[in-house]
């Protein structure tokens, strides 16, 4: 019986409270591990990996035009 398949059969005898508390512990784990392993993330900013700017925001002062005018400039350098 692999690790896997025990954990299963242990999980299914336990409470549902048991149960919370090991997926809790299982899902910090696994945050801890992709902390100490990050991906292509560190070449996107935080807003790039959210899908950019949501396109509700944009109508708000002219932040469409503003981003259009950075983008041309940074274009011609």
């Amino acid at each position: 019986m692999t690790a896997r398949e025990q954990l299963i059969q242990e999980i299914e005898q336990v409470s549902d409270s048991l149960v919370e508390e090991v997926l809790n512990f299982l899902l910090f784990i696994k945050d801890r591990q992709d902390q100490k392993n990050p991906t292509s993330h560190g070449e996107q900013s935080i807003l790039e990996r959210m899908g950019g700017i949501p396109q509700h925001l944009l109508s708000v002062g002219n932040l469409l035009d503003r981003l259009r005018t950075n983008q041309t400039n940074s274009d011609r350098l």
